[in-house]
């Protein structure tokens, strides 16, 4: 009776049974993880390099808006933001443009260019923020130099007045 031969293709079929259904992603994950590291971060990498691949004029005058990739050689779909007056010159530098494009993101990233118009507030460049250097009031490192000028060591006074400083310049750039 051990030796049944329904047995050991039960057990078998059960071993098989036993871990559920196999998802279909999981099989091609491998195969997909290259693709998707070549495909997903091309938008990205366009946004980002963006002034250095269309160059400073082409850049003040469109800016990408999304990139479809397509399947095959055809190549993806580049859609351009551009203010509606300008379209026809834009219109004229494409040619240029897709050569620079497919230099820096690799043959076949690009195969057409659309352009739309743009949404307002584009003429307008972009704003930087940049946050000013918080200095310390004056007053307070004051009253600190007279209350520590009573400490007769030399190094403790310094290491306590640039301790209070820096108390005194992190309380400020909090505000």
């Amino acid at each position: 009776m051990a030796d049944d031969p329904r047995k050991g293709k039960q057990g078998a079929a059960r071993g098989r049974r036993g871990r559920g259904f196999t998802r279909a992603g999981g099989l091609i994950a491998p195969q997909m993880r290259s693709v998707a590291a070549r495909r997903g971060f091309l938008q990205a990498r366009l946004q980002a390099l963006w002034p250095e691949i269309a160059g400073a004029e082409m850049a003040r005058l469109c800016r990408p808006a999304k990139l479809v990739s397509a399947r095959g050689p055809a190549g993806g779909l580049l859609t351009l933001e551009v203010a509606p007056a300008l379209g026809p010159q834009v219109q004229m530098m494409l040619p240029q443009l897709r050569e620079r494009i497919e230099a820096v993101l690799g043959p076949g990233s690009v195969g057409r260019i659309q352009l739309v118009p743009a949404r307002q507030g584009f003429a307008e460049p972009p704003s930087t923020f940049v946050p000013a250097e918080a200095a310390a009031p004056p007053a307070d490192l004051g009253a600190v130099a007279e209350t520590l000028s009573s400490i007769g060591d030399d190094d403790l006074r310094r290491a306590l007045e640039t301790l209070a400083r820096n108390v005194i310049t992190r309380r400020a750039k909090s505000q």
